[in-house]
């Protein structure tokens, strides 16, 4: 894959992350630590973690397709890679409070979900974008035989 393509799958991950990333902040604070009050420096939490979680789309990656079992084997080493770093973060974070242990269980829960979302939507935008090419080009056929 051209490193502009690349870099453009990670800038449309890094914002479906940031969003789904908020998402779970939002339950999580309201189920475990309703009652933090949070300055203006909470609305950096959510980009600094999406941006941890783009890290391995960009260095774990292949031109060539992949099998199925492939694709599969890549997104498990991602998605622990994901986990072991979101987790030293949670556990050298002073805001956090990762004393409480329902708290950091839903939160590793909530990465993992998290991961598998941003999976599905970019799945989707992927299939959307395949069908729009292969309209156009159906097109583009139909023009050059007539």
């Amino acid at each position: 894959m051209k490193i502009k393509a690349r870099l453009g799958e990670a800038f449309r991950i890094y914002f479906i992350l940031v969003t789904l990333i908020t998402i779970l902040l939002i339950i999580v604070g309201l189920l475990f630590d309703a009652d933090r009050r949070f300055g203006y420096e909470a609305f950096l939490s959510p980009l600094i973690y999406a941006a941890l979680g783009v890290i391995p789309t960009l260095f774990i990656n292949t031109d060539r397709e992949l099998s199925m079992k492939k694709l599969l084997i890549r997104h498990v080493i991602q998605l622990l890679i994901i986990e072991a770093v979101m987790m030293t973060v949670i556990f050298t974070s002073k805001n956090i409070p990762s004393e409480k242990t329902g708290m950091v269980v839903v939160l590793a829960a909530g990465i993992a979900v998290i991961y598998v979302l941003s999976i599905v939507v970019e799945y989707i935008f992927e299939l959307t974008q395949s069908r729009e090419m292969n309209i156009a080009l159906e097109a583009y056929q139909n023009r050059r035989r007539n």
